[in-house]
Protein backbone atom coordinates (compact mmCIF):
# COMPACT_ATOMS: atom_id res chain seq x y z
CA UNK A 1 0.00 0.00 0.00
CA UNK A 2 2.79 2.49 0.87
CA UNK A 3 4.51 1.60 -2.34
CA UNK A 4 1.41 2.43 -4.39
CA UNK A 5 0.91 5.70 -2.55
CA UNK A 6 4.58 6.64 -3.09
CA UNK A 7 4.26 5.79 -6.78
CA UNK A 8 1.16 7.99 -7.12
CA UNK A 9 2.83 10.91 -5.33
CA UNK A 10 5.99 10.58 -7.43
CA UNK A 11 3.89 10.51 -10.60
CA UNK A 12 1.99 13.63 -9.45
CA UNK A 13 5.30 15.36 -8.72
CA UNK A 14 6.66 14.57 -12.19
CA UNK A 15 3.41 15.67 -13.84
CA UNK A 16 3.33 18.92 -11.85
CA UNK A 17 6.97 19.64 -12.69
CA UNK A 18 6.32 19.03 -16.40
CA UNK A 19 3.27 21.32 -16.39
CA UNK A 20 5.21 24.02 -14.53
CA UNK A 21 8.01 23.86 -17.08
CA UNK A 22 5.47 23.97 -19.94
CA UNK A 23 3.69 27.06 -18.57
CA UNK A 24 6.97 28.79 -17.69
CA UNK A 25 8.24 28.20 -21.23
CA UNK A 26 5.03 29.62 -22.71
CA UNK A 27 5.25 32.62 -20.39
CA UNK A 28 8.84 33.44 -21.37
CA UNK A 29 8.01 33.10 -25.07
CA UNK A 30 4.97 35.40 -24.69
CA UNK A 31 7.05 37.90 -22.74
CA UNK A 32 9.68 37.94 -25.50
CA UNK A 33 7.00 38.44 -28.18
CA UNK A 34 5.62 41.33 -26.12
CA UNK A 35 9.07 42.95 -25.88
CA UNK A 36 9.61 42.47 -29.62
CA UNK A 37 6.24 44.09 -30.34
CA UNK A 38 7.04 47.07 -28.12
CA UNK A 39 10.41 47.41 -29.81
CA UNK A 40 8.85 47.43 -33.27
CA UNK A 41 6.30 50.04 -32.12
CA UNK A 42 9.20 52.44 -31.52
CA UNK A 43 9.78 52.43 -35.27
CA UNK A 44 6.27 53.71 -36.05
CA UNK A 45 5.35 55.65 -32.91
CA UNK A 46 6.80 57.60 -30.04
CA UNK A 47 5.92 58.98 -26.63
CA UNK A 48 4.99 62.58 -25.87
CA UNK A 49 3.70 64.51 -22.86
CA UNK A 50 0.67 66.80 -22.97
CA UNK A 51 -0.32 69.28 -20.25
CA UNK A 52 -3.74 70.92 -20.20
CA UNK A 53 -3.90 73.84 -17.77
CA UNK A 54 -7.25 75.50 -17.17
CA UNK A 55 -7.74 79.14 -16.14
CA UNK A 56 -8.59 78.10 -12.57
CA UNK A 57 -5.11 76.54 -12.23
CA UNK A 58 -6.17 72.91 -12.62
CA UNK A 59 -3.55 70.90 -14.51
CA UNK A 60 -4.06 67.59 -16.28
CA UNK A 61 -0.97 65.73 -17.50
CA UNK A 62 -1.03 63.01 -20.15
CA UNK A 63 2.50 61.65 -19.84
CA UNK A 64 4.10 59.03 -22.07
CA UNK A 65 1.23 59.18 -24.56
CA UNK A 66 2.03 56.90 -27.50
CA UNK A 67 1.21 58.44 -30.88
CA UNK A 68 1.97 57.45 -34.47
CA UNK A 69 4.83 59.13 -36.28
CA UNK A 70 3.60 62.19 -38.19
CA UNK A 71 0.72 63.15 -35.92
CA UNK A 72 0.00 66.81 -35.34
CA UNK A 73 -0.58 68.49 -32.00
CA UNK A 74 -4.26 68.70 -32.90
CA UNK A 75 -4.46 64.91 -33.47
CA UNK A 76 -2.61 64.28 -30.22
CA UNK A 77 -4.89 66.62 -28.27
CA UNK A 78 -7.92 64.86 -29.75
CA UNK A 79 -6.48 61.55 -28.53
CA UNK A 80 -5.75 62.62 -24.95
CA UNK A 81 -9.16 64.31 -24.58
CA UNK A 82 -11.17 61.52 -26.16
CA UNK A 83 -12.16 63.78 -29.05
CA UNK A 84 -13.29 66.70 -26.87
CA UNK A 85 -11.57 69.47 -28.85
CA UNK A 86 -13.21 72.20 -30.91
CA UNK A 87 -11.58 74.75 -33.13
CA UNK A 88 -11.95 77.21 -35.94
CA UNK A 89 -10.06 76.74 -39.17
CA UNK A 90 -8.36 79.44 -41.22
CA UNK A 91 -5.49 79.75 -43.67
CA UNK A 92 -3.16 79.76 -40.63
CA UNK A 93 -4.45 76.39 -39.44
CA UNK A 94 -6.79 75.39 -36.65
CA UNK A 95 -7.24 77.69 -33.67
CA UNK A 96 -8.41 75.60 -30.72
CA UNK A 97 -11.44 77.17 -29.05
CA UNK A 98 -12.44 74.45 -26.57
CA UNK A 99 -10.73 71.56 -24.78
CA UNK A 100 -12.71 69.04 -22.70
CA UNK A 101 -15.78 71.24 -22.98
CA UNK A 102 -14.00 74.30 -21.56
CA UNK A 103 -14.26 77.12 -24.08
CA UNK A 104 -12.04 80.10 -24.47
CA UNK A 105 -14.81 82.67 -24.04
CA UNK A 106 -14.62 86.38 -23.45
CA UNK A 107 -11.03 87.49 -23.10
CA UNK A 108 -9.73 83.92 -22.52
CA UNK A 109 -8.30 81.72 -25.26
CA UNK A 110 -6.36 78.48 -25.61
CA UNK A 111 -2.64 78.83 -26.37
CA UNK A 112 -0.10 76.06 -26.75
CA UNK A 113 3.56 75.94 -25.79
CA UNK A 114 6.51 73.60 -26.19
CA UNK A 115 8.90 72.85 -23.35
CA UNK A 116 12.43 73.93 -24.23
CA UNK A 117 14.72 71.63 -22.27
CA UNK A 118 17.80 73.72 -23.12
CA UNK A 119 16.32 76.93 -21.69
CA UNK A 120 14.22 75.14 -19.05
CA UNK A 121 11.16 77.10 -20.06
CA UNK A 122 8.06 77.24 -22.24
CA UNK A 123 8.09 78.59 -25.80
CA UNK A 124 4.82 79.70 -27.38
CA UNK A 125 3.55 77.83 -30.41
CA UNK A 126 3.92 79.71 -33.69
CA UNK A 127 1.43 77.77 -35.85
CA UNK A 128 -2.01 76.27 -35.70
CA UNK A 129 -2.22 73.06 -33.69
CA UNK A 130 -2.81 71.06 -36.88
CA UNK A 131 0.41 72.39 -38.43
CA UNK A 132 2.73 71.42 -35.59
CA UNK A 133 4.03 67.88 -36.15
CA UNK A 134 4.91 66.15 -32.91
CA UNK A 135 8.46 64.95 -32.30
CA UNK A 136 9.69 62.13 -30.06
CA UNK A 137 9.69 63.20 -26.42
CA UNK A 138 7.84 66.48 -27.01
CA UNK A 139 6.27 68.12 -23.98
CA UNK A 140 3.41 70.40 -25.00
CA UNK A 141 1.35 72.60 -22.70
CA UNK A 142 -2.10 73.96 -23.42
CA UNK A 143 -3.10 77.02 -21.39
CA UNK A 144 -6.47 78.76 -21.12
CA UNK A 145 -5.60 82.39 -20.41
CA UNK A 146 -6.31 86.03 -21.11
CA UNK A 147 -2.62 86.95 -20.81
CA UNK A 148 -0.39 86.57 -23.88
CA UNK A 149 2.67 86.52 -21.61
CA UNK A 150 1.46 83.70 -19.34
CA UNK A 151 2.91 80.20 -19.66
CA UNK A 152 1.74 76.83 -18.39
Amino acid sequence: MWFNLSLILASALVLTSALSFYYYSNYTMAEQRYKDTLSSLNDVSYKVNILIKYSNGTKTWHNQTIIPVGWSLFNTTLKVTGGKVEGSWSSFGVFVTSINGVSGTGPKYWLWFTWDEGNKGWTSGQTGADSYIMKPGDTIGWLLTDDWKATP
